[in-house]
């Protein structure tokens, strides 16, 4: 039972977490410029807790992804399971520490591990049924999460911080969409699992191949009258 709730407590994180989101746009900090502060800087200096509500519920959320996926036997053993750990577990870090330089490379860690995660889940999905329709979804979000790596790191070297809140911003929603593709999928996978599991379809493909056998049984007879 506590399965099967795994896929709806990982949406429902996600969905809480752009909730707050969209509040922090809807009544922003007058004085701070999301274009050119961090979200780490934002952080610090905004009133209330909405960016430390928003990176502690897309952490959690991954946290229960993480078991879910587990629970339903996906191929995410090894570095992809590993980086998705590394990923949850760093968004809680950076909800909680106030000195906003560790949140900066704490950040960077998590931005680099969810991408590197799926990245290689995309090639695994290819390979199992269940999992395959996500695949592409992956591969091309992680190519989107590259670019807006490049993009960020761009912005905090060269550029000197100019535009680094937009292109930080820009990819934490890739990266929302990211987990969002893969707690769907696992939704889909959940939800096919319960019907093939209720007793009358369970018991269809039995029926089916007796049936079969039967016919097979009885047309030589029926050939040789």
């Amino acid at each position: 039972m506590v399965k099967r709730l795994f896929p709806a407590l990982a949406v429902t994180g996600l969905v809480l977490a752009m909730a707050a989101v969209v509040a922090g746009q809807l009544d922003p900090t007058p004085h701070l410029d999301p274009v050119t502060l961090s979200i780490s800087e934002y952080a610090a200096q905004e009133r209330g807790m909405l960016t430390e509500f928003t990176l502690a519920m897309l952490g959690l959320a991954s946290l229960v992804l993480l078991a879910g996926l587990k629970a339903a036997s996906a191929p995410i053993d090894g570095w992809p399971e590993r980086l998705l750990l590394l990923w949850s577990l760093t968004l809680l870090v950076v909800a909680v520490v106030p000195w906003t330089r560790a949140q900066d490379y704490l950040l960077v860690v998590a931005f680099i591990a969810l991408p590197a995660a799926t990245a290689q889940l995309a090639g695994r999905f290819t390979d199992h049924e269940q999992w395959r329709p996500v695949a592409r979804t992956l591969e091309w979000l992680t190519l989107l999460a590259g670019l807006g790596l490049a993009a960020v790191t761009y912005a905090a070297l060269p550029g000197r911080g100019v535009l680094i809140g937009v292109a930080e911003r820009g990819l934490l929603l890739v990266e929302f969409a990211l987990v969002g593709a893969v707690a769907w999928q696992l939704v889909r996978v959940g939800l096919m699992t319960a019907i093939t599991t209720v007793p009358g379809v369970a018991r269809q493909p039995v029926v089916n191949k007796v049936q079969n056998a039967t016919s097979e049984a009885v047309s030589p007879h029926a050939h040789a009258a």
